[in-house]
């Protein structure tokens, strides 16, 4: 009874922080790689806790190359951003007229990105393009080229689901035993959370009823 109850608190907490729960909208140019540490494949609109997050993604567009069309693919930048409670933001970046003038923005650095919120002010954002892994595929691990970047630029805090998997990448173990076998773990209440942040309102309902009903 007492695990039943510490679960339904959590499913309850969350939902209260649901409502307050920031909106950070993608464009479909954007192709989201890894958020606060995690592989993240996600695209639109992102519902977050408010605070602070760190983005990884990518430019990636089909962009006019002579008589055709080719597919113009950045490295991966890496970014955090501040999101106030209930706050709706868009992600904005530089247009291009053709592939040959992405390409030159990109090489020097001349992309700006900009979050814009529900008044239609804009802040600047300046991404840096995340370091690969050693290896013949940079990226396959993105996780951990995100933590190699946080420790090597010192990074004062730590995202939220990076902290908890820090001896485990850096030390190339597969798998956390503590976080596994503790039902109550860090890693394992932030799982739940990021589900429930992600769920429509009918699955969070569908939930909630079912946890009543165990009682």
């Amino acid at each position: 009874m007492k695990l039943f109850n510490r679960s339904l608190y959590l499913i309850l907490s969350f939902f209260s922080v649901s409502v307050l729960a920031a909106e950070l909208t993608l464009p479909g140019s954007v192709a989201l790689l890894a958020l606060d540490g995690k592989k993240n494949h996600q695209s639109g609109v992102l519902t977050l806790p408010e605070g602070k997050h760190q983005l990884v993604f990518r430019y990636e567009e089909a962009l006019r190359f002579g008589t055709r069309k080719k597919k113009y693919q950045s490295s991966p930048l890496i970014v955090s951003v501040q999101l106030p409670e209930a706050a709706e933001v868009v992600l904005r970046h530089s247009r291009f007229r053709d592939y040959s003038a992405a390409d030159s923005a990109f090489l020097n650095d001349k992309v700006e990105w900009q979050l814009e919120n529900a008044q239609g002010a804009l802040s600047d954002l300046q991404p840096a393009i995340l370091p690969g892994n050693p290896g013949l595929l940079p990226y396959q691990d993105i996780e951990a080229a995100v933590l190699r970047y946080n420790q090597q630029n010192s990074v004062a805090e730590m995202p939220r689901l990076v902290r908890g998997q820090q001896a485990e990448i850096m030390a190339g173990q597969t798998e956390n035993h503590h976080s596994k076998t503790h039902p109550f773990s860090d890693d394992f209440t932030i799982q739940i959370k990021s589900w429930y942040l992600q769920a429509s309102d009918a699955e969070r309902k569908a939930l909630l009823k079912w946890m009543i009903e165990q009682q």
